[in-house]
Order: C-alpha cells, then sequence, then structure tokens
C-alpha cells in the first residue's frame, strides 16, 4: 500500500514556503560565489587567456551565454513571509473556532430539541383516549417498550409518507375545527352577556318608568282627594294614596285595595324608596359599588318631599280632612297605617 498524501493545512503551505525561500537564498549566494571565484581564477591563469575570435567561435558552436541568474540578483523578504505565514495561522486559528462554535450549537440545539414531558402535560396528545405523538419525545426517557414503538412509529412514518401526510393534515384541520368551535363558543358567550345587559337595563328603564307613573298618580290623587270641590264619596282603605309602589303584578297604584296591600308593608324602606328618588347620579355610584357625597340641592329636595308627606299624613290634619270620608269598618286600619307612615317619616327628617 502506498504512501497516503494528506492534504496540508494553510500553515504547513507557509512554512513550505518559507523553507522553498531560504533553500533558493542559500543555492543564489552558493551559485554567486562560486561565479566570482571562477571570473578570478580566469583573470589570473594565463593559460585561460582567450581572444575575441574564440569568444564568437564559442558562441557560433554554443550559442550566446545564458543571462545572468534572477535569483542571485533578489533576495526574499523575510519579514513579509513571517507576516504572511502569522497571518495564516491566525486564519487557521479563527475557522477552528468558528467550526468548534458551530459544533456547540449543533449539539445543544440536538439536545433542546427533546424536552421530557410527561404524557399528561403534552399538548400534542391524542384526545379521547388516542395515542400519542412520540417525535418530541427524548428517548433517554423511555422505557424499553416506549423506545420500540418510538422506532416502529419512526420507521412507519419513512414508508407511509403519504399516508402519514394524510393525517397530519386532518388532525391540522381537527384542530383549525376546534379552534374555530371555541371562538364561536365565546363569540356566543359575549352576545349572551350583551343580550343580557340589554335585558337588564331595559328592566331597570320599565322599572323607572313604573316608579315615576306611581309617584304622579300619588300626588294626583292626593291632589282630588283635597280639592273642596270634589265629588263627596266614601273611601276604603284601598282608597287611600299611601306612598308605596303598587305590587309588580299590578300596573299602577290605584290596584293599592285590601287585598293587595298590608299593614306590613309599611317599612321605612318602602316608604324612603317611595318618597325619595335616586338620581341618576347616585344610582351610577351604586351601581358602580362606590359611594358618593349627598350635595346640598339633593338634601333640599328630601327635605322638602318629607316636609310634603308629613303635611299629608300627620295624625291631626289627617283625622280632619280626610278620616271623616272614610268607611267606617276602615277607619281603625286608616288610623294604624297613617301613624305609621308618620313615625317613618319623622325618623328619616332626624336622618
Amino acid at each position: 500500500m502506498g504512501k497516503l498524501h494528506l492534504k496540508r493545512t494553510p500553515a504547513e503551505e507557509a512554512e513550505r514556503a518559507l523553507r522553498k525561500a531560504r533553500k533558493a537564498a542559500r543555492r543564489s549566494r552558493k551559485r554567486s560565489h562560486l561565479s566570482d571565484g571562477m571570473g578570478e581564477d580566469r583573470e589570473s591563469s594565463p593559460r585561460r587567456g582567450r581572444n575575441v575570435t574564440d569568444s564568437y567561435l564559442d558562441e557560433d558552436v554554443y550559442g550566446p551565454p545564458p543571462p545572468p541568474s534572477s535569483s542571485s540578483m533578489h533576495k526574499p523578504d523575510y519579514d513579509a513571509i513571517l507576516n504572511e505565514l502569522e497571518d495564516a495561522r491566525f486564519r487557521e486559528k479563527m475557522w477552528d473556532a468558528l467550526g468548534d462554535d458551530e459544533r456547540l450549537d449543533a449539539i445543544d440545539a440536538k439536545f433542546n430539541d427533546y424536552a421530557h414531558v410527561p404524557n399528561r402535560w403534552r399538548t400534542n396528545a391524542a384526545r379521547d383516549g388516542g395515542p400519542t405523538d412520540q417525535r418530541d419525545v427524548d428517548p433517554r426517557f423511555m422505557d424499553d417498550d416506549e423506545y420500540a414503538e418510538w422506532v416502529r412509529d419512526g420507521m412507519w412514518r419513512r414508508k407511509h409518507a403519504q399516508q402519514y401526510e394524510e393525517e397530519a393534515r386532518k388532525k391540522a384541520e381537527q384542530a383549525a375545527r376546534r379552534a374555530r368551535k371555541k371562538e364561536m363558543k365565546a363569540e356566543t358567550s359575549r352576545l349572551e352577556k350583551a343580550v343580557e345587559e340589554r335585558r337588564k337595563q331595559k328592566r331597570k328603564e320599565r322599572e323607572k318608568r313604573r316608579e315615576e307613573d306611581a309617584r304622579a298618580e300619588y300626588d294626583r290623587r292626593w291632589k282630588d282627594l283635597l280639592d273642596p270641590n270634589a265629588q263627596r264619596h266614601s273611601l276604603s282603605f284601598g282608597d287611600i294614596p299611601w306612598p308605596l309602589f303598587a305590587p309588580t303584578t299590578h300596573s299602577d297604584a290605584a290596584d293599592l285595595d285590601t287585598f293587595s296591600i298590608a299593614l306590613e308593608h309599611f317599612t321605612a324602606t318602602a316608604i324612603s324608596a317611595f318618597l325619595i328618588p335616586v338620581s341618576a347620579n347616585l344610582a351610577l355610584a351604586q351601581d358602580a359599588g362606590a359611594s358618593r357625597p349627598t350635595f346640598i340641592h339633593e338634601k333640599k329636595e328630601k327635605k322638602e318631599k318629607l316636609r310634603e308627606a308629613m303635611l299629608r299624613f300627620h295624625p291631626d290634619k289627617f283625622e280632619g280632612r280626610v278620616m271623616r270620608k272614610v268607611v267606617e269598618t276602615d277607619k281603625d286600619r286608616v288610623r294604624e297605617a297613617v301613624g305609621q307612615v308618620a313615625r317613618v317619616i319623622n325618623t328619616l327628617m332626624e336622618e
């Protein structure tokens, strides 16, 4: 077997060139010394004396003499050769460092390709009990059965590339359908929430209109009740315009009769809600769960409404203006209800 000739590195090439240059320089110096010694011998030896005719004959026989060697006139620049050699070594070191970095990056990327994640935490695990995709699992963390299955799965993917691509396409379609379904569900939930908000807003608006209508009907009935020119007729317990909202099963305050209202309904909360309407700003603050200071004009309005209600339901005034119109069977209940309303109004005025 012959000797193997390996390819030289840039540093070896530079060293070889330097050796050749030094060898050529030594040869040129040796050749110049020899030529100088021969010339002196020719001049000093009488036996070697030749005339011009002999030199012409030699030119005819042997041709013109060769020109002097260029190596004897040119001396190599050792500094330049050393600089080139150092540059070559530096470039070689840089290439080696670059190769090491690339190799380390490749090893790091290879190690990071496999991350041991338990099956229950894998996002690409098959759903509904199907087989899991083990392509991204580090084989080092597999047991014998899992590793054998991993190898068989890889061989199957190579042999059935078309079928594998079809399955991958189906999986992608299923994932897209699940994403669309999730998006539609979120949109449906958002729409339902918006509808519920509108429904609540409409309910509040209807309740507000109902309360405003009840207060307007309350004032109108009191005006008719105190009108001296109005037609006289007997009043029952339900005919008295009480400061209460009608039950939600009725449309207006006219439905307050003996069967729909009782003395238990005359509470401070119910009477206060009827006599002192909540302002728009206070309602917004209550919806937001924040507290808001009461303004002076609101306090003044509250005081005027309570004073007006006290003038209507003061026991002495009510007895002289209204009680004589009440039927005899309902007078006791009316007196008790009037006293309860007056006590609640006094409590509200003291707050």
